[in-house]
């Protein structure tokens, strides 16, 4: 992919609304979070490959972070997860190792890609607790059952709204 005018717009348009998604599509019950923030990730890597989906990710999580923890010691480890998902992500269907029309390999990356994001997600918050000095053996792993359920449902409702959306957008194209 060449950064051209228009692809640079794209990757800051889906940034912006990865940063929109996670303040105001997040819900946040005592640290268990149900958001769709991740859905501009996954439709710019299934669409355009892994570089911008990796983009995506890396702005618009270091936004988030900035935005809401401020930059911190551990801030650049928060990022890696959806920087991965993007390069993931987009490295699957740039590939073609799951094809978007092969509905049942869709549902199944998706949520293979949900659970590796929420493992992920847990190992920051384990080098978080380590650097910052809050460790505990409760905080980091008394949750990952119900962490990793709730990636599943987002899964789902990724499974839902992805083909519809990248459909439409293939339409206005």
């Amino acid at each position: 992919m060449k950064l051209d005018t228009k692809n640079v717009v794209m990757i800051a348009l889906h940034t912006a609304l990865f940063v929109i998604l996670s303040v105001y599509a997040t819900i946040d019950f005592r640290g268990l979070k149900l958001t769709i923030q991740n859905l501009p990730i996954y439709l710019v890597a299934i669409n355009y490959g892994v570089v911008p989906g990796a983009l995506v990710g890396f702005l618009g999580m270091l936004i988030n972070q900035i935005i809401t923890y401020g930059f911190q010691a551990t801030t650049l480890f928060w990022v890696l997860p959806q920087t991965i998902l993007g390069v993931v992500c987009g490295y699957i269907f740039e590939n073609k190792i799951v094809k978007f029309s092969n509905k049942k390999k869709l549902f199944v990356t998706i949520i293979f890609l949900q659970i590796m994001l929420t493992l992920l997600n847990t190992i920051c918050l384990l080098i978080d607790s380590f650097v910052m000095g809050y460790y505990n053996i409760m905080l980091v792993f008394s949750s990952l059952i119900v962490r990793i359920m709730l990636s599943i449902l987002t899964g789902i409702v990724y499974c839902i709204l992805i083909p519809l959306i990248v459909n439409l957008s293939k339409k206005i194209h």
